[in-house]
């Protein structure tokens, strides 16, 4: 997210009589549950296309399978690269309230004008650490033996490389000593976007030559 987008969100939950005292517009517990709820719906849509395939063989079978393994890794990555964020920008001591119950994403805002620079370089380590991380659990858990399994695995796969074309650079530059904000610099909707069909043509590749 760019850094506009973070001060808006800062200055939102400041103006907010809702917060509560720790900062948090929705307790943590809520949110996982409901995050929770929202990666096991998208596996279960998932697992029930595989199953079909599974069972019959069929070609409408097998689409729709890879479809869902598609939409359901790509959440499971952006589920994990979220939380990734939250937690390593809590862990190094960052003012990171939570944003409301019903905007999914971002789950937080963190407040880099009052947060330690430490706290922005841990919440940039812990996305990319996180969305990784799921990638590699897909790939060791999941027997890539039909199409909608390699699918899951590739979605999340697509989801890690784009948000780490566009993250990784914004890393370097902080832990070379740039500012937050000056971290982002470049960092516009068009490159969002360019990144993200990156990442989605890195996941179709992956899913060709394992399949």
């Amino acid at each position: 997210m760019a850094a506009d987008s973070y001060t808006a969100l800062v200055e939102e939950l400041e103006k907010s009589a809702q917060a509560t005292q720790s900062g948090d517009r929705t307790r943590v517990s809520r949110l996982a549950l409901r995050d929770g709820g929202i990666a096991l719906a998208a596996l279960s849509f998932w697992a029930a296309a595989d199953a079909w395939y599974a069972a019959t063989g069929l070609s409408a079978a097998a689409l729709l399978s890879v479809l869902d393994g598609v939409a359901a890794g790509a959440v499971l990555g952006l589920l994990a690269h979220e939380w990734g964020h939250f937690a390593g920008a809590r862990w190094g001591g960052g003012i990171a309230p939570t944003t409301r119950f019903t905007q999914l994403f971002p789950i937080f805002v963190l407040d880099m004008q009052n947060s330690p620079e430490s706290a922005f370089r841990a919440m940039s380590v812990g996305g990319n650490v996180a969305h990784w991380t799921a990638v590699a659990a897909l790939f060791l858990w999941v027997p890539l033996d039909a199409p909608g399994r390699v699918a899951l695995a590739c979605g999340a796969f697509a989801f890690a490389f784009g948000a780490s074309v566009t993250e990784v650079p914004i890393m370097r530059r902080s832990f070379a000593g740039a500012s937050p904000v000056e971290s982002f610099e470049g960092l516009t909707g068009a490159k969002l976007r360019r990144d993200r069909w990156i990442g989605i043509a890195a996941g179709a590749v992956l899913f060709a030559v394992i399949v």
